[in-house]
């Protein structure tokens, strides 16, 4: 088996999330036409966190990088979760 392909390259590949800049932070709000408020929000940050990682002062954790990977290849997933209900139903 190619060392380029094995099961644990290609899961660890797949599990990096990508970095985020300031400028990428601040494209992807761009994008959905959020201010750092708007986007706190989505994030579940403050949004001094928000303004922390526009100016670089820090950068996005790994759990924060991977929502806004999600948010960025399926934008149709936030419109879902601002249109859900507070609970959602169980059955």
């Amino acid at each position: 088996m190619d060392n380029h392909t094995t099961p644990i390259r290609i899961i660890a590949a797949a599990a990096k999330s990508p970095d985020y800049s300031p400028a990428a932070v601040t494209a992807l709000m761009e994008r959905f036409n959020m201010n750092e408020r708007a986007f706190a929000l989505l994030m579940n940050v403050t949004p001094m966190t928000v303004r922390l990682w526009t100016s670089g002062a820090v950068v996005p954790c790994g759990l924060s990088r991977r929502l806004m990977q999600v948010y960025a290849a399926c934008p149709e997933v936030i419109g879902k979760i601002t249109t859900q209900e507070d609970e959602p139903n169980e059955q």
